[in-house]
């Protein structure tokens, strides 16, 4: 019985697939109507056989293009990775710049304040008095 089954659900699969393949066929032949897309079909065709010739003729030359290409863009991720590491280090840096600012600041209101009040007891008569300079 379970035979059956798998045959059954196996001649199911293969007559779903068999139709998906007329439907891109079918597909594929009614966009031919249109001659702009017959003309690129024929071009992207022509193209990719001669791609093709020239990978079958000279596979080195296809390596070493492989080799090349994947060496820029180890060292262009390496570059990447540099640079944001740069950019995390500046980054916690720039975290504790607001800490120094604040204290900073802090120490300037202090050293203005306390050369204000200077200023102001050296100034001030007792009998409340403005002194002419």
């Amino acid at each position: 019985m379970s035979n059956i089954r798998e045959e059954y659900k196996s001649a199911k699969k293969s007559k779903f697939m068999q139709a998906v393949f007329i439907g891109a066929v079918a597909g594929a032949v009614v966009s031919l109507f249109d001659k702009t897309t017959r003309m690129s079909v024929l071009e992207n065709g022509k193209s990719c056989i001669g791609t093709m010739s020239e990978f079958v003729k000279n596979p080195n030359g296809v390596l070493s293009q492989v080799r090349e290409t994947s060496t820029k863009v180890r060292s262009t991720v390496e570059k990447i990775s540099d640079d944001v590491s740069f950019i995390s280090q500046k980054v916690e840096e720039m975290k504790d710049i607001p800490a120094q600012v604040a204290h900073v600041v802090m120490e300037t209101k202090e050293v203005f304040t306390s050369e204000n009040e200077s200023e102001s007891s050296a100034n001030h008569d007792p009998e409340g008095r403005v002194p002419l300079n």
